[in-house]
């Protein structure tokens, strides 16, 4: 079922994806729209692709669901507050740690933030999604098996 979802919600990101790109080539340029389907099919393809990647036997966890959402929501987030804020770049610009705020919002929002809880809830998952010895010694013994 979750399976199924995550690549609903994937074809579904890219062909906002495709359909931002496509309109581009519109003549005049693509309409101003445009850049949504880009800015939010971007978050929705990463994170399911990252809920394809956390799925175990057709199920995922619920750290995992909570760090897929919450990806979804700080990339999307920031991605959409630079398309909303208007353009001030000039002498008058905002500057946040030494670049022009909607530039800051898309470099922290998109590249830094995410760091910051997408390991802890890795961590938080990681002794109940790794190999168990039990789980090592029947790869071993499978794979003694196949050499032989």
């Amino acid at each position: 079922m979750i399976t199924r979802l995550a690549l609903s919600f994937l074809f579904l990101s890219c062909t906002a994806i495709a359909g931002a790109y496509v309109l581009a080539f519109l003549p005049g340029g693509a309409p101003p729209w445009a850049a949504w389907g880009l800015a939010l099919g971007s978050a929705g393809a990463l994170s399911s692709m990252m809920a394809l990647g956390a799925t175990r036997g057709g199920k995922l966890r619920p750290i995992a669901l909570v760090a897929c959402v919450l990806t979804f929501l700080v990339v999307g987030g920031a991605f959409s507050l630079a398309l909303i804020l208007p353009a001030n770049e000039g002498k008058d610009a905002v500057i946040v740690l030494g670049f022009p705020l909607r530039t800051a919002i898309v470099l922290y929002g998109v590249g830094i933030v995410p760091i910051l809880f997408l390991p802890a809830m890795y961590a938080a998952s990681f002794d109940a999604d790794t190999l168990s010895d039990d789980d090592l010694e029947r790869v071993r013994r499978a794979g003694q098996e196949r050499g032989a």
